[in-house]
């Protein structure tokens, strides 16, 4: 079978869980072409398999005249229905405002590139992640080659205003959609027409658990941690404080931006540090609101204990999931959270938001402890608790890695995506051009 999959901007160091989907259909026998429609930036490459990833996508944008003008030529004279049966859908299916119809005309234009080089390959079927301008390309295109499409919808991003987005019309238009989580699904299930629930499929994202997994040193601490009870002093909820060693460190790994939560997790790391906790934070990831975090710890007074590390890449991350004591992840909207499963893989104990997909990661108390988003005083509370007791930050780390080897591991959600195409495509994924 032969695909090709469709993205904004492909690779991106916020978006590795495309290329790992990539990575497992190819070695379950897929034959994936990977596109973007923006030329991946330099500094989104962080890692040899970024950079080879990147030589081997075809980037749509930037483009040349002659490109542009000998794709939608050939697109025209080869099928003219098609060629303005698509122009049509981008003018007519499109929100109202001539700025709408501006970009739409743009994505047309990408369209008849993507469509030529799916032409070239005879690839009959694009898949897209997000709602975004890929979703637009990718439905533009097939509508021109007289092909199928689908899409993967994630998080708030494709959920929040589904009418400027046109979320109904692709749904009804796409030959299948993915959700990452039940709770994307149940979104959808309210654009889409009743009939069209059966097409609707939840695949939750997947990591390499044999990758992702606890450092020997680590697992050994945990087992020695457990076994430490006699003569220790216990909490309320009968498990057994240890006074902790010095520094606990928290992690998180994240954008930086408004949606992660970042301001709420400096706030609950103040409020830990006046109640005499010796707790650090090291921030992963890079973002738009860098300099504002910054700014708010310095007012905090914060500068001893927080570090921000920048962006990093997969081949780094595994030595900063190793060296944390706990993971946090303050979100206000996410879909569910790649971190949040490699974390827990690694056996880092985990405190996230009450969020979207995320109770159907962590179970709180027992895998991990969820909160209200927004909440910096119940972040703190759960901060403080889980540096008080080792004992149970080594309960949620084996819990946590436990959860996430039964139900997020990538060969088996690779596996059920496989199974979607099969089932949907059959033969048609590598047909040959229908006249």
């Amino acid at each position: 079978m032969k695909l090709a999959y469709l993205c904004s901007s492909y690779p991106a160091v916020s978006h590795t869980f495309v290329l790992r989907e990539v990575a497992g259909l190819r070695r379950g026998g897929i034959d994936v072409h990977t596109f973007s429609i923006r030329r991946a930036a330099t500094a989104q490459l962080l890692s040899d398999v970024d950079r080879a990833e990147a030589r081997a996508t075809t980037a749509i944008l930037p483009t040349g005249v002659v490109r542009l003008l000998s794709s939608h030529a050939s697109a025209l004279l080869r099928a003219p229905y098609r060629y303005c049966a698509a122009l049509s859908t981008a003018l007519w299916r499109r929100p109202q405002g001539m700025r709408a119809a501006l970009w739409q005309l743009f994505y047309f234009a990408e369209a008849g590139i993507l469509a030529t080089e799916l032409r070239r390959r005879d690839i009959r079927h694009v898949h897209a992640h997000f709602a975004n301008v890929a979703a637009n390309v990718a439905r533009l295109a097939s509508t021109m080659n007289g092909g199928t499409w689908s899409v993967t919808l994630h998080g708030l991003s494709d959920f929040a205003d589904p009418s400027a987005s046109g979320l109904r019309d692709k749904i009804h238009s796409a030959a299948f959609v993915i959700c990452v989580s039940d709770f994307g699904r149940s979104q959808a299930f309210l654009l889409a027409d009743q009939r069209e629930w059966s097409s609707i499929h939840r695949v939750h994202c997947g990591i390499d658990t044999d990758h992702f997994a606890p450092s020997p040193g680590k697992a050994t601490a945990q087992m020695r941690t457990s076994a430490l009870t006699n003569g220790a002093a216990t909490n309320d909820d009968g498990t057994i404080r240890h006074a902790p060693r010095s520094p606990v460190r928290l992690l998180t790994v994240a954008r930086l931006g408004p949606e992660k939560g970042h301001s709420f997790l400096l706030d609950a790391l103040a409020e830990v540090r006046r109640a005499n906790l010796d707790v650090t934070l090291t921030l992963v990831g890079d973002g738009p609101l860098r300099g504002r975090l910054e700014q708010q710890v310095r007012e905090l007074k914060l500068e001893s204990a927080v570090s921000f590390a920048g962006a990093i890449g997969q081949d780094r991350i595994l030595d900063y999931y190793h060296s944390a004591d706990v993971f946090i992840l303050p979100s206000l909207a996410e879909g569910l959270p790649v971190v949040l499963m490699e974390a827990m893989a690694c056996g880092v104990p985990v405190v996230a938001t009450r969020i979207s997909g995320i109770p159907e990661l962590v179970s709180s108390g027992v895998s991990g402890t969820l909160v209200t988003p927004g909440r910096a005083d119940l972040l703190a509370e759960a901060i403080a608790e889980l540096a008080r007791a080792p004992d149970l930050r080594a309960r949620f780390a084996r819990a946590g890695r436990d959860a996430v080897v039964a139900g997020f591991d990538q060969r088996a959600t690779s596996a059920q995506l496989s199974a979607i195409y099969a089932t949907a495509l059959g033969d048609r994924g590598a047909a040959t051009e229908a006249t």
